[in-house]
């Protein structure tokens, strides 16, 4: 508080230049410049400061400190899921249409539409509409989208599913009342092709949850 206004940007900049985030609270013109050169600046009034600071207060004090935060982890965590999400979704269907393409056979254009329309892009937008929790937790988010954590679960969670897929495919050529298609019957009329269609719709739910 007794700082100048070039002191207070300097002490921020040279915390940034530790590798320290810097949240930085004000509500005065002489706090622009420190609220600039934070990571996290908060304006606690509606003048000056709130146009410099990225987020602005409407409660005159710092006790809007841990919600910014809550916000946003949520928000980091909540892009690093949906992102980790749509990936995974997009190399599933690839391994689904390897697969089928491998048994001379292939998803339906209608199948790839439901697919898209109304499993994968409600569960993309109900994944957006997480809200934070009520504490903050003391371990953080990971806040880099490539690296080892989420390679590992990436490709965890895909090796899990292809299994499962596989599998399912197998376990339909072993019924009782399976028959291999003809040469005269249609591509898509094939008892695997509807079996993993609905198997792999309840792998995207799951991958969601």
């Amino acid at each position: 508080a007794r700082m100048p206004p070039e002191q207070k940007a300097n002490l921020v900049e040279e915390y940034t230049a530790l590798q320290y985030v810097v949240g930085m609270c004000g509500d005065g013109a002489n706090d622009c410049n420190a609220l600039k050169a934070a990571n996290i600046g908060i304006s606690l009034s509606e003048a000056e400061a709130s146009i410099a600071a990225p987020f602005t207060s409407k409660i005159p004090n710092i006790s809007c400190v841990p919600e910014v935060i809550k916000e946003g982890r949520c928000a980091l965590t909540t892009s690093m899921q949906v992102f980790k999400f749509i990936m995974m979704y997009a190399l599933m269907q690839s391994f689904t249409v390897c697969i089928l393409y491998l048994l001379n056979s292939n998803l339906a254009d209608w199948m790839f539409l439901w697919e898209d329309l109304f499993t994968v892009l409600p569960l993309s937008v109900f994944m957006t509409l997480t809200q934070p929790r009520d504490e903050l937790s003391p371990d953080r988010p990971l806040s880099a989208l490539f690296c080892f954590q989420n390679f590992a679960s990436i490709l965890g969670q895909l090796a899990i599913q292809w299994a499962f897929q596989v599998g399912i495919v197998a376990l339909v050529t072993v019924q009782p009342w399976f028959t291999w298609p003809g040469p005269g019957e249609g591509t898509f009329l094939v008892f695997w092709t509807t079996t993993i269609f609905l198997f792999t719709n309840f792998q995207y739910m799951s991958l969601a949850v």
